[in-house]
């Protein structure tokens, strides 16, 4: 597991303000010229922490609806301009660009492959707003995709958040079929004593593939002092994943 990556990201746990979350994203569903896609990104400033990428303000994740494989996104917001621009990330590399004007409701833009330098249309309207740094704020059965996947399947997380809560949860995680995008089953976490998927300061890396051949996953949990995780493996007997309800504790109890 990325146990560098989660160093850092508890680090800026313990230095930002407790009181409440850190996730303001924005999902659209649109199309590139005639291809549908799913597209969500969150705004944070100082990228996380990393000083190579301290101009860039959005990280986010996006499909092509007919694939469903996920492709990580980083960027910029302009405030002052209302623009966006994103890159698409494949195997470390920008392999292609999206521009747009930010809006809550409609977007048109340009998607422009930076190989080619081909550009096509590109239109998004919003599905969903999840915004978890204002205590008042409540919201319910708000999906955000995750960028981890499987070979079959990509994960699609649902959350909630009450008011005068601190911070945003993930109630369920959707397991869907990336042939079909029918889903194949539905992981409930309300059993589960400790809040999930909000450990990760990244919305989008809350799910972790730990060995894809087994089909084995982790979904990070707030559990201990710095968190934890569950662990979901499939069952090849009964075709179904099950969930280990007892959280592993990554670090000090």
């Amino acid at each position: 597991m990325k146990k560098k990556i989660v160093a850092v990201l508890i680090f800026l746990m313990i230095i930002t303000n407790t009181y409440a979350g850190w996730y303001e994203c924005f999902s659209y569903k649109g199309k590139i010229d005639k291809y549908p896609i799913s597209l969500s990104f969150q705004i944070k400033d100082g990228y996380f922490g990393e000083k190579k990428k301290k101009d860039l303000n959005l990280i986010g994740v996006y499909k092509y609806d007919n694939y469903n494989n996920p492709i990580r996104l980083e960027g910029t917001i302009d405030f002052k301009k209302n623009k966006v621009l994103l890159y698409e990330i494949s195997n470390g590399k920008y392999t292609a660009t999206f521009e747009f004007e930010f809006s809550k409701e409609k977007c048109e833009g340009v998607w422009t492959n930076l190989s080619t330098n081909k550009k096509l249309p590109l239109e998004l309207t919003n599905s969903s707003i999840l915004i978890d740094q204002i205590e008042e704020n409540k919201f319910c059965n708000i999906e955000i995709l995750q960028a981890a996947s499987l070979a079959e399947f990509y994960f699609v997380g649902v959350y909630s958040k009450k008011e005068n809560h601190d911070k945003a949860q993930m109630d369920r995680l959707k397991i869907i079929s990336k042939k079909d995008n029918t889903v194949f089953q539905v992981i409930d976490f309300s059993k589960i004593e400790t809040l999930t998927g909000n450990v990760i300061t990244i919305i989008f890396d809350n799910v972790e593939v730990f060995d894809p051949k087994k089909k084995e996953f982790i979904v990070w949990n707030d559990v201990g002092r710095m968190g934890g995780y569950l662990t979901i493996t499939f069952n090849v007997k009964t075709n179904k994943f099950k969930l280990d309800p007892n959280p592993t504790i990554d670090g000090p109890n």
